[in-house]
């Protein structure tokens, strides 16, 4: 049962806040089967097609760092509105685009406008609900998070047999109207304690003051890390699965039951682990991630090559991200006081740059190549996300 502040804002319906959350990864993962598509038909290289999706993710980092700030100013509903647009606008842009170029612009766009919907269906989780329910909540949405990749993978394979790569961007366009419509008529403004002025240096005093919260950077930090780890899986276990003589098919089966894990690591987050403190169930979650990945070292240094070896590892990491993540999240948004547009455009931001960022050092390091640098890598990620819990549950203390 979902308890909203007393006297305060009225919450819009959860099924709406994971849309709008969603339709960010949406946007990224039902682009990968059309690729191929957009590839042959443009006559353009891989490489410049694969900057759609590195575009999207830029603009989702930056956008939300700006739309925090706005909405601690505007409100919610103001941010939330322009964000659909855009995010619809940029898909029926993207359909009608006919050039690379004019491709990655829109696509641009449409990042921006998914990283206000995001930003702000955290933001709304804040204002509308007390700390422990507004984590429930975000394992709610966390859980439409794990399923959606999987079903836009396989629907956008479909759809663009069926429709192209255009069609997929239509597809993108309506559910942006979709979220707009539900805005107008479902939701309230939740920002009640608006900031009375902004400007640049408004932003830059916001953020610094932010940034100067050491519970808000460790919750940050360990938020970035899990789901840094994550993507990092996502890109090198492949690599592993094939020395160990599987195809890309056969990982793909193993590697789908980690999101399962993390669907279910979010219901028991949600039904038990909360109640007894976000501060503890994020604690155990790292200390079961570090273990995960310890795991993976130590089957792989003792040559250990069935596909379980790998995915049971992976299942534990799953399932202990899916405690981490949201309280981490919520952690660090109720952290910070009033500013909370802001702190929620920061996490998100980093969450979607530590991916990238310890993705592309890893790889610099060899890690695609030996599997031992990735792992001992990822070890390191987990041991920092560890030692910032550490802190935060001892001030809790």
């Amino acid at each position: 049962m979902s308890h909203a502040r007393n006297l305060g804002p009225i919450a819009p319906p959860i099924w709406y806040l994971a849309m709008c959350t969603a339709s960010a990864v949406l946007g990224l993962t039902i682009l990968t089967p059309i690729l191929p598509l957009i590839t042959h038909d443009l006559g353009v290289s891989t490489v410049a097609v694969q900057q759609l999706l590195t575009v999207y993710l830029i603009a989702i980092s930056v956008g939300q760092l700006v739309s925090g700030p706005l909405s601690d100013r505007f409100g919610r509903k103001p941010l939330m509105l322009a964000g659909t647009v855009l995010y619809s606008l940029g898909g029926l842009a993207t359909a009608l685009s006919d050039s690379i170029d004019w491709l990655i612009v829109w696509r641009t766009l449409q990042g921006l406008g998914a990283a206000a919907c995001m930003a702000m269906g955290r933001a709304i989780l804040n204002d509308v609900f007390e700390r422990a329910e507004a984590a429930r909540q975000m394992s709610t949405i966390s859980m439409v998070l794990a399923i959606a990749p999987a079903l836009s993978i396989a629907f956008g394979g479909f759809l663009a047999d069926s429709a192209g790569w255009q069609g997929t961007m239509v597809l993108l366009s309506i559910i942006g109207v979709i979220m707009f419509v539900a805005t107008c008529y479902l939701m309230a403004e939740t920002n009640l304690k608006r900031l009375s002025r902004f400007d640049w240096l408004t932003i830059l005093t916001t953020h610094w003051h932010v940034l100067g919260n050491r519970l808000f950077l460790c919750w940050t930090m360990t938020s970035g890390m899990q789901i840094g780890v994550f993507f990092v899986l996502n890109g090198i276990l492949a690599y592993q699965y094939q020395r160990n003589g599987y195809s890309l098919a056969e990982f793909g089966l193993w590697f789908s039951l980690t999101p399962l894990s993390y669907f279910f690591g979010n219901s028991l987050n949600r039904n038990w682990f909360v109640a007894r403190g976000i501060e503890r169930a994020a604690l155990i979650g790292c200390a079961l991630s570090l273990i995960a990945m310890l795991a993976l070292l130590i089957t792989q240094a003792l040559g250990m090559k069935h596909a379980l070896a790998l995915a049971l590892p992976c299942c534990l990491f799953g399932f202990s991200n899916g405690i981490v993540v949201a309280n981490s999240t919520i952690g660090a948004i109720t952290s910070v006081g009033r500013h909370v547009g802001t702190a929620s455009g920061i996490v998100g931001a980093w969450q979607m740059a530590t991916g990238g960022i310890a993705g592309a050092i890893i790889v610099a390091l060899g890690g695609a190549e030996t599997f031992a640098v990735a792992a001992i890598a990822l070890i390191a990620m987990c041991v920092v996300s560890l030692l910032c819990m550490m802190i935060v549950h001892r001030h809790k203390r």
